[in-house]
């Protein structure tokens, strides 16, 4: 199940990708749609899940190290990815993106570790959100700079693994033994993606209505999904 819903958030960006030209504003906004659902989850469900996991285990200070941990990753990853995560596009190099291409790919594999724990499909649902508009941008970067189709869609294939090898990691290996410090990694990775892309200054730093309305729509979603995954999960 866990896997499946991976791979499809990727099938389902780049598919939006192949049939549809979507304008650079609009996938911002998608964005930010995405980080205001994955920073509410993250306020709403996975920050008190990880101290409250850490709390029991009496390591409440290193969670928050854990955190500020992830932080750092996703600074190191960005810069390799040239902000792709949070709808930057920079591609001034020729030929194949290679440094978008391991950001991502490595993002996304430390992403799909967590969403191996039982008790953490609100990681799932996250993720899922956040891929399909980086994968919509991914696909586009790859078009502009690889000429072969068959070269395009065999990265996009690797790239949709990445998540559920994070998943396998997560569950059939030692590193299962440290799942809430790697939640609370994780969980300091979407909070520097959604508030870069929510708090990003808008041009001219005019209130932009229409992003107002896609986070406002991004936290209700959070808030009603957590409830259900409280209820039901």
């Amino acid at each position: 199940m866990q896997i499946l819903v991976l791979v499809a958030s990727v099938i389902i960006g780049v598919g939006i990708s192949s049939f549809f030209s979507i304008p650079n504003k609009n996938i911002k906004l998608l964005l930010a749609f995405s980080g205001a659902f994955f920073l509410g989850i993250t306020l709403l469900e996975i920050l008190p899940h990880v101290y409250v996991h850490s709390i029991e285990t009496h390591h409440t200070h290193q969670i928050g190290l854990w955190i500020l941990f992830g932080v750092m990753i996703q600074y190191i990853l960005e810069t390799v990815s040239k902000g792709v995560e949070h709808g930057h596009i920079h591609l001034e190099e020729s030929g194949f993106p290679a440094g978008v291409f391991l950001g991502l790919f490595l993002h996304s594999l430390i992403e799909g570790i967590p969403v191996a724990n039982e008790e953490s499909q609100h990681f799932l649902w996250a993720i899922f959100a956040h891929n399909i508009p980086v994968s919509i941008i991914l696909y586009q970067a790859l078009k502009t700079k690889i000429e072969k189709k068959s070269h395009i869609w065999l990265l996009i294939i690797l790239f949709a693994l990445a998540a559920p090898i994070g998943f396998f990691l997560g569950k059939y290996t030692v590193i299962s033994q440290y799942a809430n410090s790697i939640s609370a990694i994780v969980c300091g990775i979407f909070l520097h993606i959604s508030t870069v892309i929510l708090f990003e200054a808008n041009a001219g730093h005019k209130f932009n209505g229409m992003k107002f309305i896609m986070m406002v729509g991004g936290f209700l979603l959070a808030y009603f999904s957590v409830n259900m995954i409280g209820h039901h999960g």
